[in-house]
């Protein structure tokens, strides 16, 4: 199996615009086509993938630069950096469209559309494609509830943002794009999705289903995540497209930390997986060894989660510590990622009895931890990963 590729056109001045080819065997190729994502509102210009086999497949859709500029800097009251601004509005589509082109297709040979999980930078753009395709979408149903929704974006957004206010993060500040083009709460921004995922095994699109292109379900960094598994001609070895479940070099944010150690822990019992392709960042070559780094990350950072609960510690003082992140936050600005990631850490803790709330001060929340030592707590960490059937209704 080719897991270098070859690269059909270099990275523009965004840092996005490559098209690489891989090939999966005798006649079936792959492409991964780079398209822009602003890295200080996301983690960056996403990779998207399409498959040629018996049908076309499109795997995540990239981020519409219109709706980059007009509502995700609108929302974080960020001032758009004048590279960006001056950015046409359709520019991730042209990258698209002309890396479709490179690779021998017209967006209108797309049979399906495949989105890896809810996240904006992975179907929003599938709204053109689809109008210009007639492309079937599939999704896991654990998402559907945030991709079909017309509102979906805002409502997570107002949901929320209490949440991140009782975390002591401060407020968006006034003062980035206060006029956008479009608003947020009145633009449709779903996607259908025809043919839903529910089970792990062959990929069953709408009449198309083989045994070298497999899905599993990865939940953690979203719930509805998935991984596409495509095989050689032989059966023998796979490419992996993990979406953002496994990235390289940044580490994933987990919306659902057990989730997310289980996925680690599951993922380590797959067997051929000669190369692993994020959405995101560089590709993966020894996936075990990805996965055991992920691992120990997370028990540092769980470490370094108790051991500020000392005293009693809001979750943003946990973020916005010096050497919690490997890039400093700044506790004056408005950052939710940073928030949500030491959040899925304290909640973990908690489920644990390791740390509980101490007091509620000015709406903000702050945690204490019980003073064991932390690797007896680790250990009840590690069971509560360990026996899934065990804990299953804990977090219902």
């Amino acid at each position: 199996m080719d897991i270098d590729g070859k690269i059909l056109r270099p990275h523009g001045p965004t840092a996005s615009g490559r098209v690489r080819e891989y090939h999966l065997g005798r006649k079936r190729r792959m492409f991964q086509i780079t398209t822009f994502c602003p890295d200080k509102i996301g983690p960056g210009p996403t990779h998207v993938y399409l498959i040629e086999d018996e049908a076309l497949i499109l795997v995540d859709t990239g981020l519409p630069t219109d709706i980059a500029k007009n509502i995700f800097y609108y929302w974080r009251n960020q001032h758009i950096p004048p590279e960006i601004e001056s950015l046409p509005a359709d520019y991730s589509e042209q990258e698209l469209l002309s890396g479709l082109k490179l690779a021998g297709h017209n967006v209108e040979d797309i049979d399906f559309l495949v989105i890896t999980h809810g996240h904006p930078d992975h179907y929003l753009l599938g709204r053109r494609i689809v109008g210009l395709s007639g492309a079937k979408v599939a999704a896991h149903v654990s998402d559907s509830h945030q991709i079909c929704n017309p509102w979906g974006i805002v409502k997570l957004w107002v949901e929320r943002r209490p949440a991140l206010m009782a975390m002591g993060m401060p407020p968006p500040r006034q003062g980035g794009r206060t006029q956008p083009t479009m608003k947020p709460e009145t633009t449709d921004l779903s996607l259908r999705i025809d043919c839903p995922i529910a089970f792990d095994g062959r990929l069953s699109l709408n009449g198309f289903e083989k045994d070298n292109v497999c899905v599993r379900h990865y939940a953690g960094h979203s719930p509805g995540g998935i991984s596409i598994l495509l095989y050689d001609d032989d059966g023998r070895e796979a490419v992996m497209l993990c979406g953002d479940t496994l990235l390289y070099p940044i580490t994933p944010h987990p919306d659902d930390l057990v989730a997310y150690l289980r996925t680690l822990k599951n993922m380590k019992r797959l067997e051929n997986v000669a190369l692993v392709l994020p959405a995101h960042g560089k590709a993966i070559s020894r996936l075990r060894e990805r996965l055991d780094f992920l691992e120990k990350h997370h028990e540092h950072r769980l470490r370094l989660t108790y051991e500020a609960c000392k005293n009693p510690h809001s979750i943003w003082q946990i973020a916005t510590m010096p050497r919690y992140f490997d890039v400093v936050v700044d506790p004056a600005k408005f950052n939710p990622l940073a928030g949500q990631e030491a959040f899925v850490h304290v909640e973990l803790l908690q489920l644990a009895g390791a740390l509980h709330r101490s007091h509620v001060d000015g709406g903000v929340h702050y945690f204490l931890n019980s003073g064991e030592k932390f690797e007896d707590v680790y250990e009840r960490v590690q069971n509560i990963v360990d026996e899934e059937d065990t804990t299953i209704l804990l977090r219902r």
